[in-house]
């Protein structure tokens, strides 16, 4: 029992250990188009003048290296540690060299050569070898932590039907109940039906008996009678029930604790939309995974938590404005779309997406 609790607890801290992620973005100064391999992984085949790379795992180390499209520029190393859900902003540009580093700089190169410690092919070598830009630390934005919870979709509610009786008929249940009477020998019953009868003949002499009766078993509606015997009666009791009213289904889903606008009935289940979400996420393309994730939602409604999620797999943030756009009218709490807010990086972004959603018609 102790060995399971504690094989439970280690894959509860692995899993949130491994849940922690962070972001890189690295964009040229002067807007060279570059390629960037980080622990000798490329991250992008094409080069660009912007890239941005997510869901790093976190906290650990990248030693990065960037290698321009113009291979006469050279290229440009660095570590860089990364913590946990936070995204790390890099400027690459032409390294700049200062009036008072160049003279201190020339006079060592002159030192150098006075003591004959290095002569000037060799200073000169080493020049040329020194890259030419340089990579320097922007900016640092924190990252949404997520929850611990996941909100689970449930399912639309399976409706519940009851048959109803036609008109003018109710339901009837019957119960038969046998109940047997002794009767008085002297009790004579009086029949309208064919009468059955049994002849007995008891003759001993050497008992000095002789016996004999004659019994009539008339057969009487409802029951059987016997002369000095016995009187069984069938009653039954009919009782009357009331048809139960059919439940009907709900128009829509209901999001517990909200009560605002919708603008769909249904959202996808957890489990359809993380399927969806990995097959958007598997496309290698930036421009692939924006059709992609409009090509699913075109006929599936969501919620303003999952769209939030969508935008995360973006890199770029006009593919993030243009698939919010596109959802608005395809989520279930517009009341909450405030929250997708939170994945663009920048506040004009924002702006525009909230003059798209005033040109819409008031749900």
């Amino acid at each position: 029992m102790k060995q399971t609790i504690l094989l439970a607890l280690f894959a509860l801290i692995s899993g949130a250990a491994s849940a922690q992620k962070s972001n890189l973005i690295f964009f040229a100064e002067n807007g060279e188009k570059f390629t960037v391999i980080m622990n000798g992984l490329r991250y992008n085949e094409v080069p660009a003048t912007n890239v941005k790379l997510t869901d790093l795992t976190a906290p650990a180390t990248y030693k990065v290296k960037v290698l321009f499209e113009d291979a006469s520029l050279g290229e440009v190393t660095k570590t860089i540690p990364l913590d946990p859900f936070k995204e790390y902003t890099f400027n690459i540009r032409p390294k700049k060299e200062t009036a008072v580093g160049g003279a201190f700089k020339k006079a060592g190169n002159q030192v150098a050569r006075d003591l004959g410690t290095r002569d000037s092919s060799d200073i000169k070598k080493k020049e040329e070898e020194k890259e030419k830009y340089v990579m320097r630390f922007i900016s640092e934005t924190p990252l949404m932590v997520p929850m611990q919870q996941t909100t689970v979709v449930a399912p639309p509610p399976q409706p519940v039907y009851t048959p109803v009786p036609p008109a003018g008929t109710v339901t009837q249940t019957t119960r038969t109940t046998t109940t047997t009477t002794a009767v008085p020998a002297t009790t004579t019953t009086t029949v309208v039906a064919p009468a059955a009868g049994m002849n007995v003949s008891v003759n001993d002499p050497d008992l000095g008996v002789n016996f004999n009766m004659n019994v009539g078993v008339p057969v009487g509606v409802g029951g059987v009678v016997t002369t000095g015997g016995t009187v069984q009666q069938t009653t039954t009791v009919t009782t009357t029930g009331t048809p139960m009213p059919v439940q009907q289904q709900p128009a829509h889903f209901v999001m517990p604790g909200y009560n605002g606008p919708i603008g769909c009935p249904w959202p996808m289940d957890q489990g359809t939309f993380n399927n969806a979400l990995n097959t958007i996420n598997n496309q290698a393309f930036e421009e692939n995974k924006l059709q992609v994730a409009q090509q699913v939602f075109t006929s599936n409604c969501m919620t303003s938590a999952q769209v939030t999620q969508i935008l995360g797999l973006f890199s770029f943030e006009d593919s993030k404005l243009d698939f919010a756009k596109f959802a608005y009218g395809r989520t279930f709490d517009l009341g909450n779309y405030f929250m997708v807010n939170n994945a663009f990086t920048f506040s004009s972004s924002v702006d525009e997406l909230n003059a798209f959603i005033a040109s819409q018609p008031r749900r």
